[in-house]
């Protein structure tokens, strides 16, 4: 059974966590995004095919069931409609890292900032051994960057030599942190 709910609200969006029967959905928001998520996301270059992001879907349904890893998708609770993605990630020494995406029409919204909140609190409401949540990014990723700032997030450092993985990467990254001692 998954320590992490089905179901998280968080404000105006609403995290389900993935399942197949949304990857018509998730297909219709990368490809409105894929331009802007090829930037930073090396899964989104090239363009996914419907059956890699279905195996994708039931790799994170399947880890979900098995509490190894927790993925979401973002849902707009006036509209029902998928609008991002969000998972926590876990890392060695009680560390999670939190990643997101958001529907190139929706961003500057607040839909990553309200998800990374919500699942920042889960994590430490719920996963005892988790200590610290992570986000990291590129530094030219300045949108990414809003989010942690936004939530009280410490920047960590910095790490020089990030491999360079997407167009968009300059190969210096940001680590910013949450300990469970300053939870949200």
């Amino acid at each position: 059974m998954a320590r992490l709910p089905p179901t998280i609200e968080a404000g105006p969006i609403e995290l389900r966590r993935c399942r197949a029967e949304h990857v018509d959905e998730l297909m219709v928001a990368v490809e409105m995004s894929v331009s802007d998520l090829a930037r930073w996301l090396p899964w989104a270059d090239p363009k996914p095919s419907r059956s890699t992001e279905l195996a994708t879907v039931q790799e994170f349904h399947a880890a979900f069931d098995a509490d190894q890893d927790w993925a979401f998708f973002m849902f707009e609770t006036d509209n029902d409609e998928l609008v991002g993605g969000i998972g926590l990630h876990p890392r060695d020494g009680g560390v999670v890292e939190i990643g997101y995406w958001v529907r190139s029409d929706r961003t500057g919204r607040g839909y990553a900032t309200a998800a990374a909140a919500a699942l920042t609190s889960a994590a430490f409401e719920r996963l005892p051994e988790v200590q610290r949540a992570i986000i990291r990014m590129d530094q030219a990723n300045v949108a990414s960057a809003a989010v942690p700032r936004k939530l009280g997030f410490r920047l960590d450092g910095e790490e020089a030599d990030r491999e360079t993985v997407t167009a968009g990467h300059t190969g210096r990254g940001w680590v910013w942190s949450r300990s469970r001692e300053h939870p949200l």
